[in-house]
């Protein structure tokens, strides 16, 4: 028997028994744990630090879920927001720290966030929970990470493509904060006042593309049940271009011969206070406000000016307190004051359009206030049947006083844990959003069209093969309904404009394998096969989806070869996406001397395979004593080919019988090199 110092009178006069109770005693004491609930959330997720590492992203995390199963760009290697499960890209909703947004992405296709701020970046792909609403293809949720309390640091992020500061830190006891801005360099690439050559002459840049964003955080730790966060956001866009006679797109249309500026911004102001009542119960209430704008200018004095002044309201509670279930519930409420002006030359078209050229209208004129609000409640209830089965019932009304809609939508799901490495799941729901604006407002769009709607269903198992493997297989189907159609002009109804025509189905089954880190690296590749169709349920004609992509392969892989040195490789290849051929020419009936395409079947033909390998290689070093490191990337490292589409190369001499088809090849070999050092 060993007694210790401080025990040697016990151990003298008690029995064997007590005195093994009292030093197990003591030691339970010393592994108790006594902490508190509203902790900061200061660091990334172990998902988000692996997008970060992805290669060829230049560490912006929503650039690497385009390496994710059923994720693909709208605009092909040009950008463009994601396509989710073979919906559009107006389907989806983005939310930050729990609030509605709609602009995450920069008009380059790089998002807004500082990748040193990401604490996890959660895709809902299809059937999601009643917390989520206005989406029917996919919901991206960004949560930012809470500000660190330690000593003032500052950390400079540069690149090729941009350049950025952070700076955090503590305040008082229990409060910190940070802020974050960043500015793009592609104007210093972008001479302004030169003319360009070749496929760009005639084109000159008058304003170089900027872009710039912030993010910020102040952070007060209220006792150990309390937190209240402030926020701010905010991304701006600009450029512009002079287009003249000569430029293929001034020979192609002459309406938008001139200047060209794009001006587009957002600014959000917020207050979260979070409650961590008991050990069961959380209370969470959000308030922000967003101030949004964009204008545009082109040809001769045309103009689209939008601004829209919005506030919202989130209140989230949930309770464990009640016998194998776990309540959640939330009211939503969103205010819009919505005002535009225009002077423009309208096209009704949307992306179940063949001829856009047959469907131009009058130069009109028009400025009006639309309010909006939507309204919301939710609430699910995920009952625990056992240790091993658990079904969530939930269900989420919505109504909003513009279309004068109201909805209620069921959405469920089943879990079931065969074993310890075996999990199958099921799930389904409704939902609904509002319509798209431009085919909403009044004079160009169709101020009673109803909001689109769609039904989820999903299924799959996923499957831990030992320590470090595990693979997730799903299947999905979608059913799409009151899609906006555009009215042919020479219609009956054709100051309609826009009818809820459109139907659609997609459909597909995804494989994901993970490795996680071990012997020096991780990594994931993912399978996927889907379809994607449209119905025009007045002519019952159905066609593929222009997003369409029956198969996708992605491959990452990253491997930590020392301390100072690790190395990153995304490999992408997918089917080509749909596309309807142009079969000839007609006179532009507006300027004779010109010529318009005219096309074929829509999305009748399919783009050749789409492939790309990004490299990547990272240096940590110590400058100055302080961490710092050197990032050394190569995008399209094979010099693929790819192409985005096809389009009419006018030239002098075409005729109707004599025209070239040129096509949109996507992004060259493209070296970058990136320095990060925190001081």
């Amino acid at each position: 028997m060993y007694c210790k110092p401080n025990y040697l009178m016990i151990c003298l006069f008690l029995p064997m028994s007590l005195i093994s109770q009292t030093i197990q005693a003591e030691e339970l004491e010393k592994v108790e744990v006594i902490g508190q609930r509203n902790q900061a959330q200061s660091h990334p997720t172990l998902e988000t630090e692996k997008l970060l590492a992805v290669a060829g992203i230049d560490g912006d995390p929503l650039a690497a879920v385009f390496s994710l199963p059923g994720v693909v760009y709208a605009g092909g290697d040009a950008g463009g927001e994601p396509a989710i499960r073979g919906s559009s890209p107006d389907d989806n909703a983005f939310y930050i720290d729990n609030m509605p947004t709609d602009y995450i992405f920069h008009l380059f296709g790089d998002s807004i966030f500082n990748k040193n701020l990401l604490r996890s970046v959660d895709l809902e792909a299809a059937a999601f929970g009643g917390e989520y609403g206005n989406a029917t293809g996919g919901v991206f949720d960004v949560k930012l990470r809470d500000p660190k309390a330690q000593p003032l640091e500052v950390k400079l992020d540069a690149s090729l493509l941009k350049v950025g500061v952070l700076v955090e830190g503590k305040t008082f006891d229990n409060q910190a904060f940070y802020f974050s801005y960043r500015r793009s360099l592609i104007h210093l690439f972008l001479p302004e006042g030169e003319e360009g050559e070749g496929e760009d002459i005639g084109l000159t840049v008058f304003d170089a593309p900027v872009s710039d964003d912030y993010q910020g955080k102040y952070q007060w730790l209220i006792g150990n049940e309390h937190k209240l966060t402030f926020n701010l956001n905010g991304a701006s866009d600009s450029g512009g271009i002079n287009i003249s006679e000569v430029s293929e797109a001034g020979r192609i249309d002459p309406d938008i011969i001139g200047d060209l500026s794009v001006d587009t911004a957002f600014d959000s102001q917020g207050i979260q206070w979070e409650w961590f009542a008991n050990k069961n119960d959380t209370i969470s209430v959000s308030v922000n406000h967003v101030l949004s704008e964009s204008k545009q200018n082109y040809g001769a004095e045309q103009f689209e000016k939008t601004e829209n002044d919005e506030f919202n309201l989130r209140l989230n509670a949930q309770t464990m307190g009640i016998t194998d279930h776990t309540i959640a519930l939330g009211f939503d409420i969103q205010n819009n004051n919505f005002k535009y002006s225009f002077d423009t030359i309208p096209y009704f078209c949307t992306d179940h359009s063949t001829n856009c050229d047959l469907q131009k209208g009058e130069r009109t004129q028009y400025a009006d206030d639309i309010k909006a609000n939507l309204y919301a409640f939710y609430l699910n209830d995920t009952w625990h049947i056992s240790p091993d089965l658990s079904l969530q019932l939930g269900v989420r009304a919505e109504y909003d006083d513009y279309t004068k809609t109201h909805f209620t939508h069921p959405r469920t799901r089943l879990t079931w844990q065969l074993n310890s490495d075996v999990t199958l799941f099921a799930k389904a729901g409704k939902y609904s959003r509002f319509p798209d604006v431009d085919t909403a407002i009044a004079l160009i769009g169709n101020p009673q069209i109803k909001p689109p709607e769609a039904t989820h269903y999903s299924a799959g198992v996923t499957w831990q093969h030992g320590n470090d493997w595990q693979s997730k297989t799903e299947i999905y189907h979608k059913e799409l309904s009151q899609l906006p159609r555009a009215v042919d002009l020479q219609a009956d109804n054709a100051d309609l404009r826009y009818t809820n025509d459109i139907s659609g189905t997609a459909s597909g089954v995804e494989w994901l394998l993970e490795k996680n880190l071990s012997n020096g690296w991780y990594g994931w590749l993912s399978l996927s096969w889907s379809e994607s169709e449209r119905t025009d349920e007045l002519t019952q004609l159905t066609s593929e989806y222009y997003l369409d992509t029956p198969w996708v392969i992605n491959s990452v892989i990253n491997y930590q070869l020392s301390e100072r040195w690790e190395f990153g490789l995304r490999y992408s290849a997918r089917s080509g996406a749909k596309y309807t051929p142009i079969v000839g020419l007609r006179v532009n009936p507006d300027y004779p001397d010109n010529f318009q395409a005219v096309y074929g079947q829509l999305n009748s033909e399919t783009l050749p395979t789409y492939s790309r390998l990004d490299l990547q290689a990272k240096y940590h070093y110590q400058l100055f004593g302080k961490p710092a490191a050197w990032t050394f990337a190569l995008i399209n490292a094979l010099d693929s080919d790819n192409i985005s589409g096809y389009y009419y190369k006018p030239h002098s001499t075409d005729s109707l019988d004599n025209f070239e088809i040129a096509d949109e090849e996507g992004m060259e070999v493209f070296p970058s090199i990136g320095l990060e050092v925190t001081f």
